[in-house]
């Protein structure tokens, strides 16, 4: 667990060891954290305040600090950008003689913590060299921040010159590019770049995705799936024959947010199958990688010094609110794109423009409407079930059904699937519309339902962003040219794709193909009844069954092929008691 930030009384400086290294008092508690205030970043918030401030001060969250104790605290008005003072310590006698300019502190709180910085570097230095030993070949995945770049200092001692991976998301500040090429090239870091010279990036357009997907928000990041985790994949299947040979380090650290609190100094990619995530500084605090930067004079990004705590895409949604502040300040014009984006939404959405203001857009929750499609008609003989639909047409139907089994296609028009596990799927491109027909044996219906149901949902909602081939460890899925394609060379059937989810779970809106063995029809007289048509008397008979078990009264027809049921009992209520039928 990271220690709280103590302050030397006796020597004016913050102190992350147990003691200070300069006269060994052990001082008093100050704050969970700090963070350096820059000068150009004091004159921005001394500006904002309309307070004059320390040079030599800190922040945690909404408090400014100096000497040790609270100078000032403040509130964010959001909707009036501005920042209101709540408390400020004035000019109260500190008991200091003088006040320490930024550099001089910075180098005296450096020489108090000098001991814990070399020994937070030996450890550092020594895990890499252990977690990354079993790996035939390491590489950096370099951000463009703080972090990532004490990473790579790290890696450097421990291991040399490791490759720099940088992700172009599209999305990063101007200053991001500049600082990823100058860090390359004063500390001599080969940095990775496609075939054609260019960083590895999705080839998608993000304010596009943002009409179909709506912004991204702290509770659907679908831009970090498309924009980070895609890119990567491609990078690996690209150059790596086995990725799980391959260590990749990142900056990660657990205090940053509370799903990182979570992340163990070694993880296995979860969105990224087969990729191996080497965390050195896991359990450094932000002082501790500004003390190391410091002592090491190690370039940073010069967002830092505009007032920027850390560094990212300039749309994220998880910036803080001060830093949503800040970013808006410093890049402006930036900003003025993505708001038009947040309120053409607002206006669709029925949102008010304080929405966008206040910041609410980074709270949002997608409606996931969902829009079913039943079979049109149902057959059933003595051991096989028969089903009929007409769903939209989407080119990346036939793609999708690839991974299921041996396809044969007829100039794109007409498909017919059969598989190993006995089931058929025949397709057949009629105008904007496609007749589909699934025939499977009764006694698998349960697992070939669940398995047309996920495959139909990607290919019906498949914006072809190639987010999911980061979930094939084989590298079967690739975004060639805004198409989704799977390699069948490549391709086990593993269906492992299937298992983790896909962005378009957190649209506004999505298809949802229902593969249900009965029909569900209103009361012809008008009464407040549906009718249940099963395939079968014996399923309807048990179906009845467990109704009549629950209470809720049932009439029965044709021996059981009908049953009428109240109007108030919901389709995801039958077809509950429908599965468990057939499983009994």
């Amino acid at each position: 667990m990271m220690k709280n930030v103590r302050w030397c009384t006796s020597c004016n400086v913050p102190i992350i060891g147990e003691l200070c290294n300069i006269c060994g008092n052990s001082g008093r508690r100050c704050a969970k954290d700090l963070k350096p205030i820059f000068n150009s970043e004091r004159a921005l918030f001394e500006e904002l305040l309309g307070i004059r401030l320390p040079s030599f001060t800190f922040r945690y969250r909404n408090r400014i600090i100096s000497e040790g104790r609270t100078f000032l605290t403040f509130k964010l008005d959001a909707v009036n950008k501005r920042l209101m003072p709540l408390y400020h310590q004035g000019q109260e006698n500190t008991g200091y003689a003088e006040e320490v300019d930024f550099a001089e502190g910075i180098r005296l709180t450096i020489k108090a913590n000098v001991k814990h910085l070399k020994e937070k570097e030996r450890t550092a230095v020594n895990f890499i060299k252990e977690a990354t030993s079993n790996y035939s070949r390491t590489f950096i995945l370099f951000g463009g921040g703080k972090d990532s770049a004490v990473v790579a200092m790290l890696a450097k001692e421990a291991l040399g010159s490791v490759p720099l991976l940088f992700i172009d998301t599209t999305l990063e500040f101007p200053e991001t590019y500049k600082f990823v090429e100058e860090f390359s090239r004063t500390y001599g870091f080969p940095l990775i770049k496609d075939d054609d010279g260019e960083y590895y990036r999705a080839k998608l357009n993000f304010f596009q995705l943002c009409k179909r997907l709506g912004p991204p928000s702290i509770y659907c990041r679908w831009c970090c799936h498309i924009f980070k985790e895609q890119p990567v994949r491609r990078f690996i299947n690209n150059h790596l024959n086995d990725p799980t040979d391959a260590a990749f380090l990142t900056g990660i650290r657990r205090c940053e947010s509370r799903r990182r609190g979570n992340y163990a100094p070694i993880e296995l990619g979860k969105r990224i199958v087969g990729q191996t995530l080497v965390q050195p500084i896991n359990d450094w605090s932000d002082l501790e990688v500004w003390l190391y930067v410091f002592w090491k004079g190690i370039k940073i990004n010069d967002l830092y010094e505009l007032g920027h705590a850390r560094v990212g895409c300039w749309p994220c949604p998880c910036t803080p609110p001060l830093m949503d502040f800040v970013r808006q300040l410093t890049h402006s014009s930036l900003w003025t794109k993505f708001e038009e984006v947040l309120l053409a939404y607002a206006t669709e959405n029925n949102r008010s423009r304080e929405w966008v203001r206040k910041g609410l857009w980074r709270l949002r929750r997608p409606k996931r409407q969902k829009i079913f499609v039943y079979p049109l008609h149902i057959e059933g003989g003595d051991s096989e079930i028969l089903f009929k639909y007409f769903i939209p047409h989407k080119t990346s139907l036939f793609e999708w059904l690839k991974i299921l089994g041996d396809v044969k296609a007829d100039e794109d028009k007409y498909l017919k699937l059969k598989t190993k596990r006995g089931f058929e799927v025949r397709c057949k491109i009629e105008g904007p519309q496609v007749k589909l027909m699934v025939k499977c044996a009764k006694r698998d219906y349960i697992s070939v339902k669940t398995l047309i149901e996920k495959v139909l949902f990607r290919s019906l909602n498949c914006i072809e962003c190639g987010a999911c081939s980061g979930s094939c460890s084989k590298g079967a899925i690739q975004a060639i040219e805004g198409k989704v394609i799977i390699n069948l060379k490549k391709c086990d059937r593993c269906w492992s794709c299937l298992k983790n989810s896909c962005i378009v779970q957190d649209s506004e809106k999505m298809y949802v193909v229902k593969l249900d063995p009965f029909s569900l029809i209103p009361c012809e007289k008008g009464l407040p009844m549906n009718h249940v048509i099963f395939l079968s008397k014996e399923i309807g008979k048990r179906v009845a069954e467990r109704f009549k078990a629950r209470g809720v009264n049932v009439e029965i027809h044709e021996g059981g092929k009908v049953i009428c049921i109240d109007a108030d009992i919901t389709r995801e209520e039958i077809e509950e008691l429908v599965l468990s039928a057939l499983e009994g």
